[in-house]
């Protein structure tokens, strides 16, 4: 390897290795995006399910107070 290709590497070589910090970065940055969407689902789904029962509790009362 001549001067030139060290000097070269040397100027790349920080670049890279904050081209592989930045990558990590973004890795755990999907991962905890990922975990987070799926947690809005499951969240989601609950609340739909809450809703739902709300509501047949609602009308099952309604019903009750109409017969009254």
């Amino acid at each position: 390897m001549n001067e030139f290709e060290k000097w070269i590497d040397g100027r790349y070589e920080p670049h890279e290795q904050k081209q592989k910090e930045h990558e990590g970065i973004m890795s755990r940055i999907r991962k905890d995006l990922d975990a987070f969407d799926e947690a809005c689902l499951a969240f989601e789904e609950e609340i739909e399910e809450l809703a739902e029962k709300t509501e047949a509790l609602l009308k099952k009362h309604k019903a009750q107070y109409d017969q009254s």
